[in-house]
C-alpha cells in the first residue's frame, strides 16, 4: 500500500498556485517577471483564503450559496480592503482602466468593478486553484484529496495573517495612500464596511453546521455522478471533454465581455446584470462542485483549462514582461494532470460516465486474448 502523502506539498502548491493563476495566467495584473518578488504577499492575500476554502470543502461545510458568500467575502478582503478598487477613484477620476461613469460609480461604490471582481475571484482565485490542487492529489492516489491539509493551528495561522493584513490596510497612513483621490472619504468608510463584511461572512461560515455529513471514507468509495449514457466510453469521453473546454472558454469570454467590453461601451448597468448572471452560473456549478462524493476531477480540469484560454491568449500582447511564459507553465501543468488521469485506474476520476453494459462481467472474467486494454 502506498504511503499517505504529506499535505505540506499540496499546501505549498496551492498557496503559490492560487495567485499565479489569478494574477499572471487568467489576467495580466502581475507580470510574470515580477511575480516571484510579490509572491510572499500573495501567499497571504491569495493562498490563505484558497486554503481555508479547501478546508471548508473537505469538512463538508460548503454549498453553492456558501461558496458564493465566501467569494464575496474574499473579494471584499482583496479588492475592498487591500486594493480598495471597490471604492477608490484616482485624481483623474479613474479606477483600473475605467472612468467613474464606466465603472458604474454610485454611492461611493464602483458597482461594475465590484461585482465583476467577485465573479473573477470566485472563479479564478478560489475555485480554479483548489480544483487543480485537488486533482493533483487525486492522481497521486494516496488519499490526500479526502483529508484536511490544515490542522487547527494551521487554520489559525492563516486567519491571523489575513487579520494582520486587514488591520494593517486600515491604518490611517495606509488608508491615505490607498484611497488618495477624490473618493477619499467614501473609500475610507467603504473599506471599513468591507472589513465588517469579511468578519460577518467568516463567522457565519464557522457557525453554520456542515452542509453534508458524508464521511471521508464514504465519499472516497461513493459512485461517480455520471452523465447520461452515450454511445460508448471513448466517444463519450471525447465529447464531454470538448464540451467542458468549450463551456469553460465560454465562461471566460463572457467574463471579459462583462468586465471590460460593456463598461468601456458605456453600459455599466448591463455589465452588472451580466456579472450577476455569471454569479448565478457559478452558484449552480459550485453546488455540484461542493459535494464531497462527486468524482468528475478530469472534467473539472478541462473546465478550468477552457476558462483560462481567453486570459492566456490575451497574455500574448504582454510578451515583453514574460506573460506567455506563465501561460506555457500553466499549460504544461494542466497537460501533466490530464495525462495522469488518462493513465490512472481510479474509479470515476478518469471515467465519470457509466460503465457500458457487460463490461463489468467481462472484466471479472479477465480480458480476452489480444485485447488491447488488457492489464
Amino acid at each position: 500500500m502506498a504511503r499517505p502523502d504529506r499535505p505540506w506539498r499540496y499546501v505549498l502548491g496551492l498557496v503559490a498556485g492560487a495567485p499565479f493563476l489569478a494574477e499572471t495566467v487568467a489576467s495580466a495584473n502581475t507580470p510574470a517577471v515580477l511575480f516571484p518578488i510579490v509572491l510572499p504577499l500573495y501567499v497571504v492575500v491569495y493562498g490563505c483564503p484558497a486554503l481555508l476554502l479547501r478546508e471548508l470543502w473537505v469538512r463538508g461545510r460548503l454549498t453553492g450559496a456558501r461558496l458564493l458568500w465566501f467569494g464575496v467575502a474574499y473579494t471584499a478582503f482583496n479588492e475592498g480592503v487591500v486594493a480598495a478598487t471597490w471604492f477608490k477613484l484616482s485624481g483623474s477620476s479613474t479606477v483600473l482602466s475605467f472612468t467613474a461613469a464606466e465603472a458604474g460609480s454610485a454611492g461611493g461604490v464602483n458597482w461594475a468593478v465590484a461585482v465583476g471582481l467577485v465573479v473573477f475571484h470566485t472563479a479564478f482565485s478560489l475555485m480554479a486553484p483548489v480544483t487543480l490542487a485537488q486533482s493533483l492529489a487525486v492522481v497521486r492516489g494516496r488519499g490526500a484529496d479526502r483529508r484536511p491539509w490544515l490542522g487547527r493551528r494551521g487554520a489559525l495561522v492563516c486567519l491571523g495573517l489575513i487579520a494582520f493584513v486587514v488591520l494593517g490596510s486600515l491604518t490611517p497612513r495606509a488608508t491615505a495612500e490607498t484611497c488618495a483621490g477624490p473618493a477619499l472619504a467614501t473609500c475610507t468608510v467603504g473599506r471599513g464596511a468591507a472589513a465588517l463584511l469579511i468578519m460577518l461572512v467568516g463567522l457565519a461560515l464557522f457557525l453554520l453546521p456542515p452542509a453534508r455529513r458524508t464521511s471521508m471514507a464514504a465519499s472516497r468509495n461513493a459512485p461517480a455522478l455520471s452523465p447520461t449514457p452515450g454511445p460508448g466510453p471513448g466517444v463519450q469521453r471525447s465529447a464531454w471533454g470538448v464540451g467542458r473546454v468549450a463551456a469553460g472558454a465560454g465562461f471566460g469570454l463572457a467574463f471579459f465581455g462583462c468586465f471590460f467590453l460593456l463598461p468601456l461601451l458605456g453600459l455599466p448597468a448591463a455589465a452588472v446584470a451580466g456579472d450577476v448572471l455569471l454569479l448565478t452560473v457559478l452558484g449552480f456549478v459550485g453546488d455540484r462542485w461542493c459535494r464531497p462524493e462527486r468524482r468528475e476531477h478530469r472534467l473539472d480540469v478541462l473546465l478550468v483549462l477552457g476558462a483560462l484560454i481567453p486570459g492566456m491568449l490575451a497574455s500574448l500582447a504582454a510578451w515583453r514582461v514574460g506573460q506567455p511564459l506563465a501561460a506555457l507553465i500553466a499549460l504544461a501543468f494542466l497537460r501533466h494532470l490530464l495525462r495522469q488521469f488518462s493513465r490512472s485506474a481510479l474509479p470515476g476520476a478518469v471515467r465519470p460516465w457509466p460503465t457500458p453494459p457487460g463490461l463489468t462481467a467481462r472484466r471479472s472474467a479477465g480480458p480476452p486474448d489480444g485485447d488491447p486494454h488488457a492489464g
